[in-house]
């Protein structure tokens, strides 16, 4: 049997499927040929079935690592419906005989599990470490793999035990998704998880049920999120539920309240916000019974409601990955969505300065490094923590530059070792930080292009993700600009960007651009407007002021 039907046959009698979707197929038969694969794949992609599928084909157990708790019971429910296969979870969730019921099938004698879930702080513990050896997995898959990389708020300092941690697991094949795309985010991930010359995936991030805009012409922040609650409201109306992102705890907050305080059901969603608030928020979300969730980038891993109507943005995000990523979570269903950006050049200062301070401080890595330095014997993160006064993450983050730097060794069960000259460390160290946050400036900026491209949004994101594309998609604000340009009769947009107009109600304002079949104008005592651009040509509502 060729190995492709092989595939599609182990699809369709495990899980039903009737089909593979873009690159599915590929990964699955880079990991089944031993190759350590790194599949760069959209929110709602099918990355997860990439393991589901190879596990099985592998006829061995899989042991899969992912911050997701919701996402871990999600599948764990669907490996399980069928009966034909077993899995394991192993996280901070359940009681302690729910744990320990979890560890006592890791270690029934010819009944392995045919999949083991895992948080990667599990991997701390080496009663798991040495339970995961004995099962000999013939997959370690990393899902939301970019994780490793980030020295930022998202960093997950536990996954940094991935790469050591292999050698206790007998070095299975190694198979990293992710969705954060960005190449020096890939080249940090096969570097960080050990993977041997990997074969790198870049499939699917074409979408073309969602319909992409950036709305940019704001006289000032208080009018952005005017414009942001009327549109919700208008969309809420004729398209259904969807989700504000917002930058900041207060910003998702204030929007929140604004939303509901106009009718309809919205609820904020933050990771500053009581666990069993979270878990109810996403409950209303999934029964309908909310219109919109307000919500910093915390919600939506591993939500797959898949009628999300439209995603919004009233903050910038920090890279297009991001933003994407974000995005990605409507339209699921494949039915038309969009995805609108509100921006002001203004909103760029915050990315810009989480860029500038990624990573740990070098009073920070002089505190850890001192710390080292005056042990006489190899210590944990948690006596590297408690002994230079730092907070975990600052002092792993600390512990994983001098790391880079060549000057230390964190092993699996996170002890830290010198290994090299410490004389120069913290410089070294130092240096690297500030090549990362260069790259992070960089990622920034890629955004801020975006938000201003006047061509096709769509190529713009395909081109950077390293998929070809089409001139145009037919589905973007620009795209539409230009075709409504190219059908204009002469003198339809009589009004010149800039120039001066009257209006008999509003007064005089300034135009400020077109959008669509809108014309928008900053009047000097009414504020900004939208006006039916057939109504102002057909009318003569507005007049231009010599």
């Amino acid at each position: 049997m060729p190995p492709e039907d092989q595939i599609l046959q182990a699809a369709s009698r495990l899980f039903g499927y009737r089909s593979l979707r873009p690159g599915q197929r590929e990964a699955i038969q880079s990991v089944l040929d031993g190759h350590d694969t790194l599949a760069v794949m959209p929110t709602a992609g099918g990355k997860s079935a990439i393991y589901e599928l190879s596990g099985p084909l592998l006829s061995g157990p899989t042991v899969v690592i992912s911050p997701l708790i919701a996402l871990q019971r999600d599948q764990l429910a669907t490996l399980e419906a069928g009966g034909k296969m077993t899995a394991v979870v192993l996280n901070s969730a359940g009681t302690a005989r729910e744990r320990q019921h979890a560890m006592d099938q890791l270690s029934l004698d010819g009944r392995s599990p045919d999949f083991v879930f895992l948080a990667p702080e599990q991997l701390a513990n080496g009663d798991v470490l040495h339970r995961l050896g004995r099962l000999r997995p013939v997959l370690l898959a990393v899902d939301e793999a970019h994780l490793v990389s980030r020295w930022g708020p998202d960093f997950r300092p536990d996954y940094l035990r991935i790469g050591p941690a292999l050698e206790h697991l007998g070095h299975p094949v190694v198979l990293a998704v992710t969705a954060t795309a960005a190449p020096p985010v890939r080249d940090e991930i096969v570097r960080r998880l050990k993977m041997r010359d990997p074969a790198v995936l870049v499939r699917g991030f074409s979408r073309d049920n969602i319909d992409l805009a950036v709305h940019g012409y704001f006289t000032g922040e208080s009018h952005k999120l005017e414009v942001l609650r009327d549109d919700v409201i208008e969309a809420v109306r004729g398209r259904g539920h969807g989700i504000v992102y917002g930058a900041t705890h207060h910003r998702v907050e204030t929007v929140a309240a604004n939303l509901s305080a106009h009718g309809l059901r919205a609820a904020a969603y933050h990771a500053g916000l009581p666990g069993t608030e979270r878990t109810q928020v996403e409950q209303q979300f999934h029964g309908d019974e909310l219109d919109v969730v307000v919500a910093t980038i915390a919600f939506g891993m591993g939500i797959d409601k898949p009628d999300v109507r439209w995603v919004f943005h009233a903050d910038v995000s920090g890279s297009l990955d991001e933003y994407y990523q974000e995005f990605g979570r409507a339209g699921r269903d494949g039915a038309p969505a969009e995805a609108v950006l509100y921006f002001r050049a203004e909103d760029l200062a915050l990315p810009r300065r989480y860029a500038a301070t990624t990573g740990p401080s070098r009073a920070a890595l002089q505190a850890v490094a001192a710390t080292l330095a005056s042990a006489n014997s190899p210590m944990t993160l948690n006596d590297v923590r408690d002994r230079s006064g730092l907070s975990r993450q600052r002092a792993e983050a600390a512990a994983m530059a001098l790391a880079d730097a060549g000057r230390v060794a964190i092993d699996a069960e996170g002890v830290v070792t010198i290994t090299g000259d410490m004389t120069d460390a913290v410089t070294e160290a130092d240096e690297l930080v500030r090549t990362r946050r260069v790259v992070e400036r960089a990622r920034t900026e890629t955004m801020e292009a975006y938000a201003y491209e006047v061509g096709c949004r769509w190529r713009f994101l395909l081109e950077y993700f390293g998929e070809p594309a089409e001139q145009r998609c037919g589905h973007c604000d620009n795209d539409r600009r230009a075709d409504a340009a190219a059908g204009e009769a002469p003198g339809s947009r009589s009004f010149a960007r800039g120039s001066r107009v009257r209006h008999p109600v509003f007064g005089e304002g300034e135009v400020i651009g077109y959008a669509g079949n809108r014309i928008l104008v900053a009047f000097d005592q009414a504020g900004y407007k939208r006006l039916d651009l057939g109504l102002v040509t057909e009318g003569d509502v507005l007049e231009e002021v010599r």
